[in-house]
């Protein structure tokens, strides 16, 4: 019978003002398999996923009030860190690991996490910039306040960010998989392998659009017609539809304050 392993570890924020640096090596059930990480994080400073040439998960984190104190392992497989109220639940299980933080203001919090590079990952932040550099997988990565920045990474791609910039630098793309592209306040600049296949449905309230790709524009697609029995109608909504290479899956880019750039490698 195959054993899952289940990690679970908790590390709480004390009151007393510490400087801390912690690495925890969190290993996989499956090692070699793909696998997931998962960061919900409300506060934080900076966030940082990068892959590596181990089959296990290490996160380093450092910020004040973090403390680790030496204790046995409790039940359930489950390690006391340190006490306290608030705190960080790192949990792995089938070669899924979710890391969590708590509710409060901690901005000073800094935390870079090594997965292998076939992992996809699911990160959401509402404070802290975010980024994440040389994975293969599905990427869902969302950010209220702070920049996005995703380099040398393999796949598909679903990014919000709020207030912030975003920059993505694709080796490859996934062939015949959607992607999404969307913010409110910042530039966006994404850049494809020169052979990728798309089409790229783009619209920008108060920025421009710009592109290094040869692009088939369909304007007809920002207008609609239609008849009723008030008469005859048209509404112009402002997208802008581009093949690439002869078109393929939709890329959606959207943002309100801010320019798109679409750059060609």
């Amino acid at each position: 019978m195959k054993i899952h392993l289940f990690t679970a570890l908790f590390i709480s924020f004390l009151s007393v003002p510490l400087l801390a640096q912690n690495t925890i090596e969190v290993p996989l059930s499956d090692p070699g398999e793909p696998g997931k990480l998962s960061i919900s994080a409300m506060f934080s400073d900076e966030i940082t996923v990068r892959s590596h040439d181990q089959q296990n998960v290490v996160i380093n984190y450092s910020g004040d009030g973090i403390e680790e104190e030496n204790s046995e392992p409790m039940k359930n497989g489950m390690k006391r860190i340190s006490g306290g109220g608030m705190g960080l639940e790192v949990v792995e299980n089938n070669n899924e690991v979710e890391i969590s933080t708590g509710p409060f203001p901690t901005n000073d919090l800094e935390m870079t996490v090594f997965v292998p590079r076939n992992f996809s990952i699911k990160l959401s932040t509402v404070q802290g910039d975010v980024q994440v550099f040389g994975v293969e997988g599905e990427l869902e990565i969302s950010a209220v306040n702070g920049d996005i920045e995703l380099g040398d990474i393999s796949g598909t791609v679903l990014v919000n960010s709020v207030n912030g910039d975003m920059n993505v630098d694709f080796n490859e793309v996934t062939p015949d998989s959607p992607m999404s592209f969307t913010g409110v306040n910042g530039d966006m600049e994404i850049a494809f392998p020169a052979d990728a296949r798309f089409t790229a449905k783009m619209k920008t309230e108060w920025g421009d659009v710009y592109t290094n790709f040869d692009m088939d524009i369909d304007r007809e697609g920002s207008k609609s017609e239609s008849d009723s029995d008030e008469g005859f109608k048209i509404a112009i909504n402002k997208w802008i539809i581009g093949k690439v290479n002869g078109g393929g899956p939709e890329f959606l880019f959207k943002t309100l304050h801010g320019d798109i750039s679409i750059r060609k490698k």
